[in-house]
């Protein structure tokens, strides 16, 4: 079993402390009310806000190891016990003007265990950010888990990378967007809730995702925060754009239970016959 908790949260565009405080009083909520939680996951870019322009990404940015949140949240992890998933923008620690959008991630005893850093940039990301080109599988002491970002989520071949690689858990850190504008002929709430439910469907794993609210230059984030079963049924939701923390308790061992009994896609699969998805478009 495994209690996860999901921070939706708003983050004020390029203010790194006042987000990396918000962070810790949330942190410090969840432990409070709910001392034996495993794991908490925050949004995307959640130090920094999403629309920065590059000069405010540059000032905002460090290497892993010498950024003062991972820092902040090494030292709470090991003193609440705790793994905890965050996303924010990393410097290269060789190449130092390249930077990437990742998420850290850090163990129960206060370890930078890694990073994921997204593989599918989305629109003006491009023009700020690098891509990364793998997917790492963490292991926990619940399970191993996989960390995806905002747009990865949009392909079907992120997860299902993860859930070959023995993945039991997929984990999103997101800032999905909503607009009005007229040139989207798209509902991105509605995007949003179906990848969610069928990439844990797909590969019949538990999802937590944590979106955040608020507006940074005119673009908006409706939060609709979720925890999904491995069968595409919403547990846990915070569909409101209002800051707030869902939680569940999850048992990971359900994923092998289905796979053996009615949902049999890892079985059945023919990879023989998939050639076809490694061509360029």
């Amino acid at each position: 079993m495994v209690n996860v908790s999901c921070v939706q949260m708003e983050p004020m565009l390029a203010d790194y402390q006042h987000n990396l405080n918000k962070m810790v009083e949330n942190i410090e909520s969840i432990v409070s009310e709910r001392p034996d939680t495993d794991l908490i996951v925050f949004p995307e870019l959640i130090t920094t806000g999403y629309l920065c322009t590059k000069e405010e990404f540059q000032a905002n940015s460090y290497v892993l190891t010498e950024d003062p949140s991972v820092r902040k949240i090494q030292t709470l992890a090991k003193k609440y016990n705790v793994y905890i998933v965050y996303g924010l923008s990393e410097r290269d620690p060789d190449l130092n003007d390249v930077l990437y959008n990742s998420s850290a991630i850090i163990s129960r005893d206060g370890d930078l265990m890694g990073h994921y850093r997204k593989v599918h940039p989305f629109d003006t990301e491009k023009t700020w950010c690098r891509a990364g080109c793998d997917f790492p599988v963490f292991e926990a002491d619940f399970g191993k888990f996989g960390v995806m970002i905002c747009w990865d989520t949009a392909f079907p071949e992120v997860a299902r990378s993860y859930a070959l690689k023995g993945a039991d858990l997929l984990v999103v850190c997101t800032n999905w967007e909503i607009t009005e504008s007229s040139s989207w002929d798209m509902n991105t709430a509605r995007d949003w809730d179906l990848i969610t439910r069928a990439r844990a469907f797909d590969n019949t794993l538990h999802l937590v995702a944590a979106n955040r609210i608020g507006n940074d230059r005119g673009l908006g984030f409706f939060g609709r925060s979720k925890i999904i079963d491995p069968v595409g049924n919403v547990i846990e939701s915070l569909d409101e754009p209002v800051e707030g923390i869902i939680h569940a308790n999850l048992d990971l061992t359900d994923t092998q239970k289905k796979r053996i009994e009615y949902y049999t896609f890892m079985k059945d699969r023919r990879p023989d016959t998939f050639d076809v998805l490694t061509k360029k478009y």
